[in-house]
């Protein structure tokens, strides 16, 4: 390894920049001009219509000086021509790249900093594919591009990750059982997994907060009121909602977590939490990783809520808003979704709060996708600590359907029996099964309900959306059309969704645009922008052109990943029975159908031969 570190040492590499062509005609085209007898470029007004005029060669000083006023007039005005030539005749010096050790340690320390920004674990294959996107603008020959990309991964990989590696087994391997590196035949050639001591770090620090005791508590009488008041208000809690309520309350955790699968009635029991809490004199924040998971938990009165990238970032800036500068020791921030938090993210917000003081309640179901940050913390505080579970499902008046939801969280084989047994799981092969999904969707939509169609891939997605927008315009004349983001075009009367949270696009009520809301759209503009009336709160917003290009897409279905945070009436799943026991429990009944006893919801399985 030192000895191909070494042969870099000292080579300088060129970085790729913008290729500017500047042509220039030579002095013989007022001759060709002549000989043809026409002007290239007429320039004078007078010249149309006025055969004379038209038949007159022009000389070159002519032609120049009407291309300048063509430039002039497409650019801005003659300095913005004369900026353009300086630049083209002067182009400013290439940068260089010197590849020395200095270079590898900075590169590799970056590629493993952007590699922990997305996820908390990683393969060889993660770090292989960042380190090329970190040198693809770098001019070099492909042979040397290919051992730099070695020499950086083993860098990465060796001397700045920490390798999950399982206990040994203290067995040898025969000579005729090992590859040539050393490893067993009977290993998975890179499937190794790697984390960094930054990870495991904040890991350590979530843990020990969860064993943390000094926290603020409730007064036993307040959390009594607070429930009956609930319940005098048509809302009575369960016997383990209650219980959760009662302990988060009054355990003077500093952080806490509460495990809640789909259904369990998790919101009302964060309402009493929030009414228990600020009659007793606190403040209540709430956080979530998605700006779709802060809007749910903002319907909660009493709440300021959020999202926890806002949060680090007005940390990385030096720049706290009220809400966040208002934390002290009588606040209870109320992390929800946490399993969808990244870890980094998680520990920055939780050492913020702890250090202020306030008291932290981490809310969300260790069994639904998780955010490719997202580490096994959750697992962890449970094992050592402990966790308060909600377990009785409120979203199914049928006992059945809530036993199997649950079974199908916990990978239980009974739950797909149930589901096939009651005409909830459709098998063919794709073309068959997305034709079904397809048809379910129509049926719904004809019925008056906001159906979504789920699929694994984005091709499938596209395919569904396509099929979907056929549909929906029949035989009608189409008016006018702008293109979105995925490739897809809308008109008046289609479903979008947006996939960028962008705070600048204002609605009422202190509402904005975020990613996975959906919208009617009901104008688009000459110049692309589009009018959109949101499906559930149906408040309207204008989307600029750029963001519709940038970041909209068609709505009428999405992927399995891309749905959390959507809200629709009903559900078709398609599956390649690729998926795991997540993304089936994803478009399963109760993740899939936010309100209904008996669910419309459905999975389309390809069949695989």
């Amino acid at each position: 390894m030192h000895l191909v570190r070494y042969r870099y040492v000292g080579v300088q590499v060129r970085v790729a920049g913008p290729a500017v062509a500047v042509g220039e005609r030579g002095g013989n085209e007022a001759s060709d001009t002549a000989d043809t007898g026409r002007s290239v470029v007429s320039g004078a007004a007078g010249d149309v219509g006025d055969p004379r005029r038209q038949a007159r060669p022009r000389s070159l000083a002519e032609q120049r000086a009407t291309w300048l006023n063509e430039a002039a007039a497409v650019l801005g005005g003659a300095e913005a021509v004369a900026s353009m030539v300086q630049t083209a005749l002067a182009p400013p010096a290439e940068s260089t790249t010197i590849v020395d050790v200095r270079w590898v340690a900075q590169t590799a320390s970056h590629i493993l900093a952007v590699t922990e920004q997305s996820r908390s674990t990683w393969q060889i294959w993660h770090v292989r594919a960042e380190t090329q996107r970190q040198i693809r603008n770098i001019d070099m020959p492909s042979e040397h591009a290919t051992a730099l990309v070695d020499l950086l991964v083993d860098e990465v990989l060796d001397r700045r990750s920490v390798a999950l590696v399982a206990p040994a087994d203290n067995i040898e391997e025969l000579d005729a059982l090992q590859r040539t590196d050393g490893s067993s035949v009977y290993t998975v050639a890179g499937a190794a997994l790697y984390t960094s001591q930054r990870i495991l770090d904040a890991e350590a620090r979530l843990v020990a907060a969860a064993g943390c005791r000094d926290g603020s508590a409730v007064d036993q009488v307040a959390v009594d009121l607070a429930l009956l008041e609930m319940a005098a208000n048509g809302t009575a809690l369960d016997a383990g909602q209650a219980a959760l309520v009662r302990q988060m309350c009054t355990s003077g955790a500093r952080v806490q977590l509460a495990i809640a699968p789909a259904g369990a009635g998790k919101t009302t029991a964060m309402r009493a939490l929030v009414l228990a809490w600020t009659q007793d004199g606190g403040q209540v924040l709430g956080l979530a990783p998605s700006a779709a998971a802060a809007a749910v938990l903002a319907e909660q009165p009493g709440i300021r809520t959020d999202t926890l990238a806002k949060l680090i970032w007005s940390l990385d800036h030096g720049d706290l808003p009220d809400w966040a500068a208002a934390i002290g020791p009588s606040t209870l921030v109320i992390i929800d979704e946490a399993g969808m938090a990244d870890t980094l993210s998680l520990d920055t917000a939780v050492q913020f709060a702890v250090g202020r003081g306030a008291s932290v309640r981490l809310v969300g179901d260790d069994q639904q996708l998780a955010a490719i940050g997202a580490g096994g913390v959750l697992r962890d505080i449970t094992h050592t600590h402990g966790a308060l579970h909600l377990t009785e499902l409120h979203r199914f008046t049928n006992p059945a359907e809530a036993a199997a939801s649950l079974a199908l969280r916990e990978g239980e084989p009974v739950a797909i029996d149930f589901y096939l047994d009651h005409g909830r799981v459709h098998v063919g092969d794709l073309a068959k099964t997305t034709e079904d999904a397809f048809h379910a969707w129509v049926f719904d939509r004809a019925a008056g309900l906001d159906p979504i169609m789920l699929a694994p891939t984005r091709d499938l997605v596209a395919d569904l959306n396509r099929r979907a927008r056929a549909r929906r315009l029949g035989s009608a004349k189409v008016g006018r059309e702008v293109r979105l983001a995925d490739g897809n075009d809308a008109s008046v009367g289609d479903v979008i969704i947006t996939r960028t949270n962008d705070r600048r696009l204002r609605m009422p009520a202190a509402d904005w645009v975020k990613n996975g809301d959906r919208w009617t759209v009901t104008h688009v503009s000459r110049e692309g922008a589009l009018t959109v009336r949101h499906n559930r709160s149906h408040r309207t917003v204008k989307l600029p052109a750029d963001y519709v290009r940038e970041s909209t897409g068609l709505g009428y279905a999405t992927t399995i990943h891309g749905a959390q945070g959507v809200s629709a009436d009903t559900m078709h799943g398609l599956l390649t029975g690729q998926e795991s026991r997540q993304q089936l429990y994803t478009c399963s009944p109760a993740a899939g159908t936010p309100t209904t006893s008996t669910s419309r919801s459905s999975a389309m399985v390809t069949r695989t031969l």
